[in-house]
């Protein structure tokens, strides 16, 4: 049996393990103490993945009817054989592979695992009852929220477009690293605890210190102690990093693993003056005498003369899920991305990037009325309120259109401000909805509701329902008012053709929604050359470009956006773009004409899917 707090992965093979039967002679069928068991180890941190010999594309739609198919990340689904392919997940995770368990019903790939990966937990499926016993016997879930599961998808996302970069240096420059030093380390002693517990690949140090012994370090005056927060134009990773200092020597240096390969560990270690250092075991990275990594808080570093050049001009990109597949294609040096992201402070999920009543508000309200909102919705959190798509030297600014029907808006009932916050359909001030709420099976954003929060938020906002096309449209308008009249605004139209394998309600006839949207804002752009389009339904071709429902498609219709917002860039900026191929242009041809024929929405699909992604990933290393 093995010990359930080591385990920080597990590894499912899917045919005759996680599923009966196989996918590539037939139908299989769920089993549901499985699907539970990914669920209920989501819920503990333990992170799920999966390494199958099926072919994807119909792997995930199987996997997506069972709706687990967003709780596994780093998938690792072809024909090819596992052991090499589990240790170069393992490594792209950052993880070591004594915290790792392989569960497959095939005892050559259990040994063949084994045989790469030498400390690697393996077991049969019969492991999975011992499993199910372990976590009855844990207590309350330590991620509800499924934190731990976003940082990898995050990572994961990090990944593809690492592979997709000409080389490392350039990645890390266009990765746009961020990285903060604080001292209130007192107000994140939980988060500091456990790092120092539980961190070994970048852990320097390895002094494992209690709970007390941290407080005591923490308030001695004697002692340089501070964490430090990363984020990247991926995402936010939150408090990452522990340092204690006593004369120049350092007690603790350690960082998580989610930062191996960024530089963070170099650029804290400079920062501090290159303290001396006592390296206990093996870590993954050494820091030494260097200076700062280049790459890192490159922004706050660029030249007043240089973001006046026109090429240097800021280009904005706003808000949610949407908007992050798109940015790993974009073009520019000058991106600032604002995406729904964690909370540092109140580790929630902080929705206000992506809606029009949010960003027309909340740069705007006094500090009485920021920490009014803060004092009363446990959505809100201190750094939702800033934003740069005002500035003067903002050249263009990317937003999309899809949150506008789906989020509700809430009125203060004696300021009159409103927010959006949440799917529209189950408003918070509605009773019949706050038991959904507490228990988490609404979308809750990482806030923990109780029924005594949701009374006293419906005793001070009341619900407006959601934005009417004719009310999106005045917002871009205002919001086209307020931006530097220099600035363009590229807007992001939803897709017209509806998902047919919808089953969330929130979702029902959306594709209706942004045809009356979309058809106000084509009349409106028609008429201003400020106001530029990218519309999703010229790169939809049929349901096989979409993944899980309206508003997420396949990496080649996000792909086909940025390409457009290239176009407008370069116009903008009068950067010239760099020219494809002949091989892109024969590709895009034969990919356009494929996808017109409906060949994808086929039992074919499966046959040519593999070819096909094999020449989209050259497509995407030409561009």
């Amino acid at each position: 049996m093995f010990a359930l707090d080591n385990i920080k992965l597990v590894i499912w093979d899917l045919d005759d393990t996680f599923w009966t039967g196989t996918l590539s002679e037939g139908a299989v069928t769920p089993i549901d103490r499985n699907i539970q068991l990914v669920k209920t180890l989501t819920d503990y941190g333990i992170i799920n993945s999966i390494c199958s010999k099926n072919d994807e594309g119909p792997t995930i739609s199987r996997l997506s009817e069972m709706g687990v198919a967003d709780l596994f990340v780093f998938k690792s689904i072809n024909w090819q054989p596992k052991g090499q392919r589990i240790s170069k997940m393992i490594q792209d995770m950052g993880l070591r592979p004594v915290n790792c368990l392989f569960i497959d019903d095939n005892p050559v790939n259990l040994n063949e695992a084994s045989h790469y990966v030498p400390q690697l937990m393996t077991a049969s499926p019969e492991i999975i009852g011992q499993l199910i016993q372990a976590l009855d016997t844990k207590g309350a879930p330590s991620d509800p929220g499924h934190k731990r599961l976003r940082q990898y998808q995050v990572l994961e996302q990090k990944c593809e477009a690492r592979s997709m970069a000409s080389d490392n240096l350039s990645f890390l420059y266009d990765s746009q690293t961020q990285v903060m030093l604080h001292d209130d380390c007192l107000a994140h002693l939980d988060r500091i605890y456990e790092l120092v517990n539980r961190t070994n690949q970048l852990n320097f140090t390895k002094l494992r210190s209690g709970r007390e012994d941290l407080e005591a370090l923490c308030t001695d005056p004697e002692v340089n102690c501070g964490y430090v927060t990363v984020s990247d134009r991926f995402g936010d990773y939150g408090i990452v990093g522990f340092y204690s200092i006593r004369d120049n020597e350092c007690i603790h240096l350690l960082f998580s693993c989610r930062t191996i390969g960024q530089g963070v560990e170099q650029f804290v270690y400079a920062k501090l003056g290159h303290p001396h250092l006592t390296i206990v075991g093996d870590v993954v990275n050494r820091v030494d005498n260097s200076p700062c990594p280049a790459w890192i808080n490159q922004l706050q570093n660029s030249t007043e003369s240089e973001t006046q050049d026109k090429t240097r001009l800021k280009v904005i990109i706003k808000g949610g899920c949407d908007l992050k597949s798109i940015s790993t294609y974009i073009k520019t040096n000058c991106l600032i991305e604002e995406f729904t992201h964690i909370s540092p402070t109140r580790h929630n999920n902080i929705e206000n990037e992506s809606h029009s009543t949010n960003y027309l508000t909340l740069d705007r309200l006094s500090n009485a009325q920021r920490q009014m909102i803060l004092d009363e919705c446990i959505f809100a959190a201190e750094d939702m309120f800033g934003t740069s798509m005002y500035d003067d030297d903002v050249a263009l600014i990317i937003i999309s259109t899809m949150s506008e029907p789906n989020l509700g808006i809430y009125r203060h009932k004696q300021t009159g401000i409103r927010i959006a916050w949440g799917e529209y359909m189950f408003p918070l001030t509605d009773r019949k909805n706050w038991d959904g709420y507490v228990s988490g099976q609404l979308f809750a954003a990482d806030n923990q509701f109780t029924i005594d929060w949701l009374e006293q938020f419906s005793r001070n906002w009341e619900f407006c329902g959601r934005l009417t096309p004719e009310q999106v449209l005045g917002n871009i308008k205002e919001l086209m008012g307020r931006i530097s009249p220099n600035a363009k605004l590229c807007l992001m139209l939803g897709s017209e053709t509806p998902y047919e394998k919808n089953t969330q309600p929130n979702y029902k006839g959306r594709h209706n929604d942004y045809g009356q949207i979309n058809a106000l804002l084509r009349d409106y752009a028609a008429n201003n050359d400020r106001l530029l389009l990218v519309d999703f339904n010229n790169y939809i071709h049929g349901q096989a470009d979409f993944t899980n429902n309206i508003n997420h498609f396949v990496r080649r219709v996000y792909f086909d956006a940025a390409t457009q917002i290239n176009r407008y860039i370069a116009d903008i900026t009068g950067k010239r773009l760099e020219q494809k191929s002949r091989l892109y242009m024969q590709w895009k041809s034969l990919a356009d004409r494929i996808g017109k024929t409906g060949l994808f929405q086929t039992k074919f699909y499966g046959i040519i899917r593999r070819p096909y992604m094999w020449l989209y990933k050259r497509l995407v290393r030409e561009f």
